[in-house]
Parts: C-alpha cells; structure tokens; sequence
C-alpha cells in the first residue's frame, strides 16, 4: 500500500532537514512526502527545494499561512496514499516507523494504527505510550482518548485515509485541534484501532513549541476547543455516556490554560465554578497528582499556581 506523510511546515527551517531526512531513509519505501509549506518566512521553502530536487516522492505545496490543521487538511486533499501519517516539521521518525505501522495494520486490518513514541527534550527521551480498551466500540474509545490513554495527537499514527473525508472544521490557531480531529473520527466511526508497542516517532519539545505560545488568541481557543467538543458529542448523542471522562480532559485542559496565563483563569468567580463543576471526584481520582495540586492551588490563588507549576517544571528539568 501507498503511505502519504504529511508534514505541515512554517518557519520550520532548523528542524525541518532532520525530519525529512528521517523520512527519507525510511525501510519502507512506497511513501509520498507531502511537506504543506504554511506561508513560512524564514529558509524553509529554499531547504525544501533542495529535497524535492533529490527524492521524486517529495511534493511541496505552498500556501498562504493558515494554521496546522488547514495545512493538513489540504495535505490530506492531495494525498494519493491509502493510508495518512501526520508528522509535524520539528519531529523525526524511528528508521522502521512505517514499515512496523503497515505490517501491524496488515496483520490486523485495523483502520488506525497508533505508534508508541518519544518525548525528547534538552536531550532526554522519555516514552509516550497509548493503550486501547479490550472491547472497541465508540464509547469505550472515546473515554480512552479523554483519560489520555489513547493520546490525542494526529503524529504518529497510521490512518485510512478515507477517515478524513467529512471532516471540514475551520481550526485555526487552536492548541487542541489534535484531539477535535480525534474526537470526530471516534464519534463518527466505528473504527478498530492497534497499537504499535516500539517506539517509531520522536516529539520535540522547544521554546516555539505549541505548549509554549504566547498568541492570546491561541491560549484563549482553548476554551473554544471544549465547547467545540461538547458539541461534538452531544450531536452524536454520545456525551451522557462519557460525561465523567469529558470532565477529566476539561481539567488538564484548564490547568493548560492556566499555565499559559488565560483571562479567565485570572477570575475568582469562574475558577470557582469551573472546580465544582469538572474536579469531581472521578477526575480526582484520575489526574496525576502534580495535576491535581496545580487545580487546587489554581483554583485558590493564581499567582500561586504559577510558582507551583514553574518550581514543578524546575524540579523536571533537574531530574529529567
């Protein structure tokens, strides 16, 4: 089978060489590289054109910036390949990656497949895993992507690319995205999902990531991404089943926002009422606890929050 690799790219020029390079040398060899140029304005496009001038399977399409999840989608639009993998510019791929993603979907049949992979940052690797529920159906999937037992992320992960013809959301600027186009696939299809255990994909982590945007547009979308959700599910009349797991992901999404300085995290009044409303004792029960002391503290004092989760990420660096 044809795998299409789409990689959205914008002002992506130190990383980029390294992701292509790593998808290039992959074993399995009947891909297309399809790098969706978002308006980028550094040596970005310059670098690839010199990779589609020395592998035929790179294809670069220019457009005006957008956005991750429009240059995607018209990455997708002109994919030829049976199956979709997503791949962001600053990331890199095992040797392997493909070849172990198509010979589990092979074996299996499935119509995801999600790879394991690494968090790399200041030269640390640490493993990202996923795991699925015994029995697959739309529920059970869904509260696996809430409880963050299925990441939310599209990298990484081996899709039928026909998964992706109804979806026609107008994201831009919004942290969560991912976890939309997700939550739209597991509500709207009855997909069979397996899990490639090695390791195939290495996510970077870098003072222009995502996670560290100062755009108060992007930081103030992530609210915008719940009610998106919400919606979502209570029009697939699948929201009642997974309230308690909706409100899990609605606090790490919060604490997110927090920590990224959101309005509304600054008022008293809406902390109050987001705490009675989502920290319910199955998400107390379900966050990691550096997780559950950021809500508390949060929800009590903001400029406290923040001296937690700056003392918390101090402690992470030192140790790794």
């Amino acid at each position: 089978m044809k795998v299409s690799v789409i990689i959205p790219a914008y002002n992506a020029e130190k990383w980029i060489g390294k992701c292509l390079d790593s998808i290039i040398i992959q074993s399995y060899k009947d891909i297309e590289i399809i790098v969706v140029n978002d308006g980028s304005r550094d040596y970005t496009l310059e670098i690839l054109s010199s990779y589609e001038k020395r592998d035929p399977r790179v294809i670069i399409i220019n457009k005006k910036n957008s956005g991750t999840y429009l240059t995607r989608k018209q990455g997708v639009e002109s994919a030829k390949g049976e199956f979709i993998f997503h791949c962001d510019a600053d990331d890199y791929l095992e040797p392997k990656a493909i070849e172990l993603l198509v010979k589990k979907q092979l074996l299996t049949g499935a119509d995801i497949v999600i790879g394991n992979g690494y968090r790399v940052q200041n030269g640390k690797r640490k493993i990202i895993t996923n795991h699925i529920p015994k029995q697959q159906n739309k529920i059970s999937l869904i509260k696996a992507l809430f409880n963050n037992e299925i990441k939310g992320y599209v990298w990484g992960k081996l899709y039928r690319k026909d998964l992706f013809k109804d979806i026609d959301y107008n994201f831009t600027d919004m942290l969560y995205e991912d976890v939309l186009v997700n939550l739209h696939i597991l509500t709207h299809y009855n997909v069979k999902i397996e899990v490639e255990n090695t390791p195939i994909h290495n996510y970077l982590i870098h003072g222009k990531s995502a996670n560290s945007s100062k755009n108060p547009v992007f930081i103030e979308n992530i609210i915008g991404s719940v009610a998106i959700a919400k919606k979502m599910l209570k029009n697939t009349n699948n929201f009642e089943q997974v309230q308690d797991e909706f409100k899990l992901m609605n606090c790490r999404t919060w604490i997110v926002y927090s920590r990224l300085g959101g309005k509304l995290a600054k008022n008293k009044g809406f902390r109050t009422n987001f705490k009675k409303e989502n920290f319910t004792p199955y998400s107390k029960t379900n966050l990691a606890l550096y997780h559950r002391l950021e809500m508390i503290t949060y929800n009590y004092n903001y400029v406290l929050g923040k001296l937690l989760t700056n003392s918390m990420k101090q402690l992470n660096n030192l140790i790794g």
